[in-house]
């Protein structure tokens, strides 16, 4: 077993997870922008917009429900309070909040972890800082918010398999089922996988259930989802988030799999730099171990492992309905992943120098990511931002990933891809987005001409050939760095050609 204590676990994963989240700062802006998703900036256009406004909108003029709103309100809050914020500013702050929610979603794990296995704070640290977790500290995004009170729903649940239910825990429990919902609406699915790991757990042991406080993690998610679509209601007039739709859209055009959920649960388990196809084997050779050692049923054997499991499932059941499942998602999952390999770890034989091993293997992983940027190709839209900036006759302009653009435009970019833009969605869903552009006014575009192909088409409602044949390059931005073979383009449209009759054609133009 390992003798990773709790504190212990928190204090190694708050040091690895600042130095890796602010080891980009030290190289430039650029390399903060090759490192974090276009998404983040959609974050910060609406706060920053809101916060000059007072309604949710990316570009001014139509409402945005594409955002969650503990994060959301936050960001808005910090423009509110310093409105001249600059962006590396923004990210070192936000930096050094996430670093601190997750040394605290660790603590809790790993004390739950120890209530109920007796150990394994090893398996929630490597999980805290593999590849699928340790990028979430640096992502300015509601990551770290939603993995926090995914912790502590854990620790408050261990407290509830002990026979603990006094008031304040239930209290506690309700408030947090709260927060999780407003860090992340999907957080709704890990409560009621926990309220089924007790009553599993329960019925197998034939005792009664200790469900008082599960059930009260799942209160209190409801009353978050009661929150989030009043919010939405205020804003809108309706009660669905447009960007849940736009992404149930894309997955009913492309095809419903398990699979990209199955992949964010691997990459909880690995190092960066590690093939992600020796995961699934090295897993699979850890459990071959311990049930040969007639450990396998007592690692099962507990409510919050039954519950893990359930979320596990539950989570990928969900996001194979979503047609955009990004690395972030893995912040829901990973309080599910970190208590069953913290289970893992408390039946392996670790000694001697294989825990701090490991650890360094980890951090090693983190090391090399920061070394290799996973979107060198996003220091192109920040320039493309810049160019539009410097240039006011571009206009009016619009992107699919318009976040990192429209940021450094400091201007008015309309966003296609619909997740911050509630107005685009029945044109996509009606394969209508030329004639939209055309009603708009949009005279230039600016993204990746891979954009153009016969899957994007589908996807966002262009697939008739209309805006591949409408759209005329102007100037490449940054050649020198691609996305998918393709340089960062600005098109000229001509809104009668928009309007023309359709012919169906593919190809890039």
């Amino acid at each position: 077993m390992d003798r990773v204590s709790p504190g212990i676990a928190a204090l190694i994963t708050f040091g690895v997870a600042l130095a890796f989240s602010l080891a980009p700062v030290l190289l430039g802006p650029a390399a903060i922008i090759a490192r974090i998703p276009d998404d983040a900036f959609y974050y910060f256009v609406l706060a920053r917009n809101f916060s000059i406004l007072g309604t949710w909108t990316f570009d001014g003029v139509h409402a945005a429900t594409g955002f969650h709103l503990l994060f959301g309100y936050g960001l808005a809050g910090l423009y509110g309070i310093a409105p001249g914020i600059g962006f590396v500013e923004t990210y070192v702050f936000v930096a050094l909040v996430n670093a601190g929610l997750m040394a605290a979603a660790v603590l809790w794990l790993a004390r739950a972890a120890r209530d109920t296995f007796g150990g394994g704070g090893l398996g929630v640290v490597l999980v805290a800082l593999s590849a699928g977790g340790l990028h979430l500290v640096g992502f300015p995004m509601e990551s770290c918010l939603v993995i926090a009170a995914s912790a502590l729903s854990y620790r408050l649940a261990a407290g509830a398999a002990r026979g603990d239910a006094t008031p304040a825990l239930m209290a506690a429990a309700v408030a947090t089922g709260i927060v999780g919902v407003l860090a992340r609406s999907d957080y709704a699915v890990l409560p009621f996988a926990l309220l089924a790991g007790f009553a599993a757990h329960a019925l197998r042991h034939r005792r009664r259930p200790a469900l008082r406080v599960p059930a009260m993690l799942c209160l209190g998610a409801l009353i978050g989802i009661g929150l989030v679509t009043l919010h939405t209601h205020h804003f809108t007039g309706g009660f669905v988030q447009r960007s849940a739709s736009i992404k149930h859209f894309w997955a009913s055009v492309s095809g419903y799999t398990p699979w990209p959920g199955v992949a964010r649960v691997v990459e909880l388990f690995g190092p960066y730099g590690l093939p992600r196809v020796l995961v699934p084997v090295i897993l699979a050779g850890l459990a071959a171990w311990i049930a040969l050692r007639g450990r396998l049923r007592a690692l099962l054997d507990h409510p919050l492992s039954l519950g893990s499991l359930a979320a596990i499932l539950g989570y990928v059941a969900v996001y194979s309905l979503n047609g955009a499942v990004q690395y972030w998602y893995a912040a829901t999952l990973f309080s599910a992943v970190a208590v069953l390999a913290a289970g893992l770890a408390a039946n392996l034989p670790l000694r001697g120098a294989a825990v701090p091993l490991l650890i360094g293997l980890y951090a090693a992983g983190g090391a090399w990511r920061v070394a290799n940027p996973p979107w060198p190709w996003q220091v192109a839209t920040m320039e493309a931002g810049l160019m539009l900036r410097g240039e006011p006759g571009l206009a009016p302009v619009a992107a699919w990933n318009a976040g990192i653009v429209a940021y450094f435009a400091a201007r008015p970019v309309t966003n296609l891809d619909g997740l911050v833009n509630d107005d685009v969605y029945p044109a996509v869903v009606q394969g209508r987005l030329a004639p939209y552009l055309a009603d708009r006014g949009i005279r230039y575009l600016v993204d990746f001409p891979t954009l153009f192909s016969e899957s994007g088409g589908r996807r966002g409602g262009y697939a008739d050939g209309t805006l591949a044949r409408c759209a005329v390059p102007e100037r490449t931005i940054r050649p020198d760095l691609p996305f998918d073979g393709t340089a960062l383009t600005l098109y000229g449209i001509a809104p009668a050609c928009l309007t023309a009759a359709p012919r169906m054609e593919a190809g890039v133009p």
